[in-house]
């Protein structure tokens, strides 16, 4: 799947309705499990919007969390 590799929420333009109007700093883009870039953009949404806000990532993929692969992505990130 191909994964922004910094998928938090300043590099997600939205619209006023909250649809997705551009993403910008794609230099880490490439090739990846979708789980490198959820369990990040889940992380950012909670951080910036609060409690919670990590389930409309989630739901709006369709996908229940996977807390492994969470751990293991945002682990990563962090030593990054």
């Amino acid at each position: 799947m191909v994964c922004h590799g910094d998928a938090c929420v300043p590099n997600t333009l939205l619209l006023d309705d909250g649809t997705v109007a551009a993403h910008v700093d794609l230099g880490s883009l490439g090739v990846a499990d979708r789980w490198a870039d959820l369990a990040v953009a889940a992380w950012s949404a909670e951080e910036d919007y609060g409690p919670g806000h990590d389930a409309h990532v989630y739901a709006g993929y369709g996908i229940e969390p996977d807390a492994e692969r969470i751990a293991y992505y945002r682990l990563l990130w962090d030593l990054a």
